[in-house]
């Protein structure tokens, strides 16, 4: 099965947006996804419709996680998202 894929919404100088990509980071090191980081500020769609309500994470997608997230949480939702019990 492929690994979820993570799109970390964020914008340079975020407090919340760094401690969203480092617990990005810690599962990705895990091996249970993969991601990739997008400046709303570069895209001015996403800046329209997220404005200065950043960090968040799709996966796949879908929104799961807006502001804060934690380690925990980001597995439960990837582990259930696996399994295809939803998020």
């Amino acid at each position: 099965m492929q690994k979820p894929h993570i799109k970390l919404l964020s914008r340079h100088h975020c407090g919340l947006c760094k401690e969203a990509r480092a617990v990005v980071e810690a599962v990705e090191a895990q091996g249970l996804c993969t991601w990739e980081a997008v400046d709303v500020d570069s895209d001015k769609a996403l800046l329209v419709r997220y404005g200065m309500d950043v960090p968040v994470l799709l996966v796949n997608g879908q929104e799961l996680f807006r502001h804060r997230v934690s380690e925990t949480d980001l597995k439960a939702s990837l582990a259930a998202q696996l399994s295809g019990t939803g998020v």
